[in-house]
């Protein structure tokens, strides 16, 4: 439940930052879709947390063993879209 209040509220800042800065670039550049300013603001940074974003040791791991096992399964000889089907029916 809070992930998902901080999640929201993050959301409306990144939307209100992302207005603001697409405002007050408006005059000396072209008009820009709103994906076109989300990635413009990503490329450039501007709006990026000067808080580092980590994650648990608990998760690391987690993340670290599915990098390892992938390892074990052989890389198959071609593409089958099929196989990502994970229903038994």
């Amino acid at each position: 439940m809070k992930t998902a209040l901080i999640i929201s509220v993050l959301a409306i800042s990144l939307q209100a930052a992302a207005e603001e800065s697409a405002a007050a670039r408006a005059e000396n550049e072209p008009s820009l879709t709103p994906t076109e300013t989300w990635l413009k603001l990503q490329r450039e940074g501007e709006q990026a947390s000067v808080k580092r974003q980590t994650l648990s040791g608990p998760a690391m791991e987690n993340i670290h063993k599915r990098y390892l096992d992938s390892f074990t399964r052989p890389i198959p000889e071609r593409f089958d879209p099929g196989s990502f089907n994970n229903s038994s029916k």
